[in-house]
């Protein structure tokens, strides 16, 4: 929204940067748009090059000038507009008789219309040393043309000096005869509007065109009619260009043939094509438009009324616009990825441009267009640096709070795809896996502190590398145990299978490491338990303000610390619980050890020993001790104890089948009154 504001304040303050783009981009509607049909009633009568060698170089004479006037009047035509300027007078022979009778053929047809220059600046003047007293006498000629208007123009532009026909040219009766011939071009020299009203000496006068729209229409009110132009503050009209190619005829069409064209009921600009007398512009329509065809392009809009619209209703629209488009961006490019986000920008713009030009083609409304896209592109780039700028700060957030905990793959990905990442609690199914070395205290006392510290390390390193290559998270250290979460903070859909490979890993590890151990440190063969149980459980930061880890918690969690805990009662390396067991029996070898309630549950769980690397077949053994648990189950203890018995002579060193034995040669001397196959533990 912020940044939407400052677009619509740039918008105000118009830096000249912007107004000329702005420019540009008010040009590319015509070209888009392409030319419009021309109007039937307009004719443009050129001095071209068949002209010259029918007759003769210009400048003519002013009777073949005086009877070409005459021939379009003749003819029909109802106005005749010379974009032909008359400030001096003939030369060579007959000088003053043509001279005379170009200005009978003026007085004497008022709908042939003559113009005169206003210089704008003080340079003009001083090129043309007109004394002062010329310069009156030439207002003077054209004071039948003055506008006296009510309404204020208040940047009307204002002439220093005024260059007219020949007085027996400008001396003309009527009062819509004369205007002037400027068309002034914007900076970059580029016609889009003309003043139709200039001030000189405090009287107003009209442009030619303005006059010949008087004379066409016979325009009683003038100054009203031009009060209810959509002019601007200067006096300028803003031109609707419809096309250069307006029906042009040569002059000697009037000169050969026994037939001249028809001009009848016409308006008959006429001007000088011909190379070395052609005048042009450059307009947003075409990028050298003669000057005739730029006076009927003028007097065209005035004449249909299609007038372009650039008003306070248009730049309110501009503005609502550049507050929509910041705010849709604002809302949209921080919810998208920096792909979609590019894609979504340049939609916007596209429609926005698209919109504007539309509103031009159709209601010739003139909105601004680069504050606009300006102000999408400011959005868009003001969010995505702030989102660069966030995101880095969540990145070093991230690799702060996990760069001890995660591989660096997985803190890569994170990093990559935050939206992954939720730090606050919440609860979902995970994997927690805990390990702890058998006897450690024994180890503590016999060893010395270096070399323990040094032992102790060369056992955790290679621990938590397995535990990160398996996609878990180093929950904590405590002492010589670990504790790791698998499915956090990436969510993994198999978590389970992660946390028992790891396992798996870990004792196979152990197992190749432990004559090194001996050597290196003299500490004894290591023992470990591995406790594994997957549920649900909130994770999440917790701690105080100043401190806080990412962990979890809650009964799931409890639960597979009872169970690395119970490996040193059932003589096992790795315990799962029942759901741990249920996600991954189709990966691991398991055999089933117990039904139990652990301490601090009032629900039994079945736990299961995932076996690796066994020292006895399991094929054979592993059918042997289900059957077994199943009769211990039925009460049938004498029937275990022997099963249990045949166990242990495939196997003399396995541990549950030893605690079972032992079990059920008590329970068959004692049998517990109520017996429901469940294993009770009142301590941790």
């Amino acid at each position: 929204m912020v940044l939407a504001g400052v677009g619509v304040g740039i918008s105000f303050l118009k830096p000249s940067l912007f107004e000329s783009l702005e420019k540009k981009l008010y040009d590319f509607h015509f070209v888009l748009r392409g030319p419009l049909p021309p109007s039937e009633d307009i004719v443009l009568l050129t001095v071209d090059e068949r002209a010259l060698e029918a007759l003769g170089r210009w400048p003519w004479s002013r009777d073949i000038i005086a009877d070409l006037f005459q021939k379009l009047v003749d003819g029909g035509a109802r106005i005749v507009i010379p974009d032909i300027f008359f400030p001096d007078p003939s030369s060579g022979q007959k000088a003053a008789e043509n001279d005379k009778k170009f200005a009978e053929t003026l007085h004497n047809h008022p709908n042939i219309l003559m113009g005169f220059i206003l210089m704008m600046t003080s340079q003009e003047v001083q090129n043309n040393s007109m004394p002062a007293q010329k310069t009156l006498e030439n207002l003077k000629n054209v004071s039948n043309s003055f506008l006296h208007l009510k309404k204020n123009f208040p940047k009307m532009r204002t002439a220093l000096g005024l260059e007219d026909a020949l007085p027996i040219f400008s001396q003309l009766p009527g009062r819509y005869r004369q205007g002037f011939f400027n068309i002034l071009a914007d900076p970059d020299g580029t016609v889009r509007q003309t003043p139709l009203i200039l001030e000189f000496q405090k009287n107003i006068l009209p442009s030619l065109t303005l006059q010949s729209l008087f004379a066409v229409k016979k325009i009683k009110n003038s100054e009203t009619f031009v009060e209810e132009l959509p002019l601007d503050v200067q006096g300028d009209f803003l031109i609707h260009f419809h096309t250069a190619d307006y029906k042009r005829l040569s002059v000697a069409d009037f000169y050969q043939g026994n037939t001249p064209p028809s001009v009848q009921n016409k308006i008959v600009i006429v001007g000088a094509s011909a190379a070395g007398l052609m005048d042009t512009s450059p307009t947003p329509l075409s990028l050298a438009m003669p000057s005739e065809a730029l006076m009927a392009n003028i007097l065209d809009n005035l004449i249909t009324g299609d007038f372009l619209q650039r008003t306070f209703l248009t730049e309110t629209l501009s503005r609502v616009l550049i507050l929509l488009t910041g705010i849709l961006l604002g809302l949209l490019i921080p919810q998208c990825k920096p792909g979609l986000g590019i894609l979504l920008f340049i939609s916007v713009e596209a429609l926005q441009w698209f919109i504007i030009h539309l509103l031009f083609i159709k209601n010739l409304w003139v909105l601004q267009t680069i504050y606009p896209l300006f102000s999408g592109f400011l959005v868009y780039g003001g969010t995505s640096l702030y989102g660069y700028l966030l995101q880095d700060k969540e990145k070093r957030f991230i690799n702060k709070t996990f760069e001890y905990y995660l591989s660096p793959d997985v803190i890569r990905e994170l990093t990559e795809n935050p939206d992954k990442l939720r730090l606050g609690g919440e609860k979902k199914e995970l994997t927690v896996f805990f390990s702890d070395i058998r006897d450690f205290s024994s180890i503590v006392e016999t060893t010395p502190p270096d070399i323990l510290v040094e032992f102790l390390n060369s056992y955790l390193t290679p621990a938590t590398d397995i535990i990160f290559e398996n996609k878990g998270l180093l929950d904590k250290y405590i002492g010589d145990a670990i504790m790791a979460v698998f499915g956090a903070p990436l969510p993994e859909p198999q978590h389970a299978r992660h946390a028992c490979e790891a396992a798996v890993k870990t004792i196979q590890f152990l197992a190749a490491n432990q004559a090194k151990w001996q050597k290196e440190f003299s500490v004894p063969p290591l023992k470990i338990g591995i406790g594994i149980n997957t549920g649900f459980m909130t994770v999440g930061n917790m701690g105080s303000k100043r401190r806080f880890d990412y962990t979890v918690m809650g009964d799931a969690v409890n639960l597979a610390s009872r169970l690395e805990g119970l490996n040193k009662f059932y003589k096992t390396r790795i315990l799962v619980a029942q759901n741990t067991y249920a996600q991954t029996k189709e990966h691991f070898f398991y055999r089933e050890i117990d039904e139990v309630q652990v301490k601090g549950k009032k629900e039994c769980v079945r736990i299961y020993e995932l076996i690796v690397d066994p020292v006895f077949d399991p094929q054979v053994l592993l059918p042997l001790f289900a059957e077994a648990l199943a009769h211990y189950r039925q009460g049938a203890f004498e029937k275990a104890q022997g099963l249990f018995e045949k166990c242990l002579d495939l196997c003399p060193t396995d541990g549950p089948s030893q605690i079972f034995m032992e079990r059920c040669m008590k329970m068959a001397l004692n049998p517990p009154s109520e017996w429901k196959g469940v294993t009770t533990f009142f301590e941790k």
